[in-house]
């Protein structure tokens, strides 16, 4: 688990500062409107991944980290398959609906939406083999796949900046580049689990959809409650206020490595201790993930809030220093988002996705109604503060079911 845990929080590491470096790049040399466009199309992207981590990778890291070899390797075949049929469906989708929008007169949102068709398909493959290396434990293979994408992508901004072409539409369109050549070297690595026996492709849907139909659901809801708030601040206030949103969020942005290296890595490696060993020692290892990752979290919170203009000016320039005050709710949000983060992981290490999914539908209920209303108040401060809100809601939910559920078992197991 360490040396796994090792190598995931490089793979992370190398994400989460391109992500970083990427939105510090665009937000230096365009304007808080194209920075708008960039994050609305890079949370399009969110909302792909949130669609693909239900129907095909988190079936993939609980299903194939408990298979033998060769029944890994028929079962990923199939889901190749599925990841393909996926890819080009939303590919098109974008491709339709940006023409739409663009038909329609829509000059910022259609032809951003247009162009990410390309990453649409080409960023999932890169992903879904990204991640199958994570569900055998050959995460050292992972990092080349995003070393390979986010230097290629970083090197197109680096190059379209010095020849003042950077846009919104250029930065969404380098993640798709990137993405290609990361596939290509995915491809390349993982043949070894490619065989001609390929799992029954109907059988493969059913099993995967069985749990896989409320992590989806969780999924999309998540997304909702986290990354719509943006996205209805461009809709309600303008394009240019979800710029200055993640202006600040770009602040606490590292936070995200280490969540996200603990979503990749702990998800299978949790399966496989629930099939071997039972709920107590999941919760012993969700327990050490919260003592672990709860102390770097907190530093970085408290450093970024203390010098929240210093960082502004160093990242940003001085064109976002008057929101510098909006920190103190982001802050607040993104604490309990490493509260209830842990505890999405252990719920689907157990086959019981229904628990995120009602905890994300209270949250997308508090958003379609007390969020509408603090954004039209107090426009992007009201989007963190409804976001904090869900984090918190959805913190209870899952702290208070994770509890109940402890305790059904622990009487199941004294009964018997």
């Amino acid at each position: 688990m360490a040396n796994n845990g090792k190598f995931a929080a490089i793979d992370q590491g190398v994400i989460s500062l391109a992500n970083f470096l990427a939105a510090i790049l665009i937000s230096r040399y365009v304007s808080p409107t194209e920075l708008g466009i960039y994050v609305i199309g890079f949370l399009a992207i969110f909302l792909i991944r949130a669609v693909q981590n239900g129907i095909i990778v988190q079936p993939l890291n609980t299903f194939g980290a408990v298979k033998s070899d060769q029944d890994f390797k028929s079962y990923f075949s199939a889901m190749v398959i599925h990841q393909v049929i996926l890819s080009i469906v939303t590919s098109v989708s974008a491709a339709i609906l940006g023409t739409v929008l663009i038909f329609l007169g829509n000059e910022n949102i259609g032809p951003a939406i247009f162009v990410l068709w390309f990453s649409f398909m080409t960023w999932q493959m890169q992903e879904f083999l990204r991640r199958a290396f994570y569900t055998r434990g050959e995460v050292a293979k992972a990092i080349w796949i995003s070393i390979t994408a986010n230097f290629v992508r970083l090197s197109l901004i680096l190059l379209l900046s010095s020849q003042s072409q950077i846009s919104g539409r250029t930065g969404l369109n380098a993640i798709g580049w990137g993405s290609l050549f990361a596939t290509l070297v995915g491809v390349s690595l993982a043949r070894h689990y490619f065989t001609k026996h390929v799992q029954n492709l109907r059988e493969t849907w059913q099993e995967n959809w069985q749990f896989g139909r409320w992590i989806l659901g969780a999924s999309v809801a998540d997304w909702m409650v986290v990354d719509l708030y943006p996205i209805m601040v461009a809709g309600m206030i303008s394009i240019a206020a979800t710029g200055i949103y993640q202006a600040l969020q770009n602040l606490v942005a590292p936070i995200h490595v280490l969540l996200r290296a603990v979503d990749t890595f702990a998800t299978p490696i949790l399966a496989k201790i629930f099939d071997q060993s039972g709920f107590e020692k999941v919760n012993k290892n969700l327990i050490l993930i919260y003592l672990i990752s709860g102390v770097p979290v907190v530093i970085l919170l408290v450093v970024v809030i203390l010098f929240t203009p210093q960082l502004l000016l160093l990242i940003s320039g001085e064109t976002y220093l008057p929101y510098a005050d909006g920190i103190y709710v982001m802050a607040v949000f993104y604490f309990f988002i490493y509260v209830n983060r842990p505890l999405q992981i252990a719920f689907r290490a157990i086959r019981e996705g229904k628990q995120i999914f009602l905890a994300n539908i209270l949250a997308a209920i508090s958003m379609f109604s007390i969020g509408f209303v603090i954004i039209n108040r107090w426009g992007h401060y009201g989007a963190m503060g409804g976001q904090a809100l869900n984090a918190i809601i959805i913190s209870l939910v899952l702290l208070i079911a994770w509890c109940r559920y402890a305790h059904s078992e622990r009487f199941v197991k004294a009964d018997v």
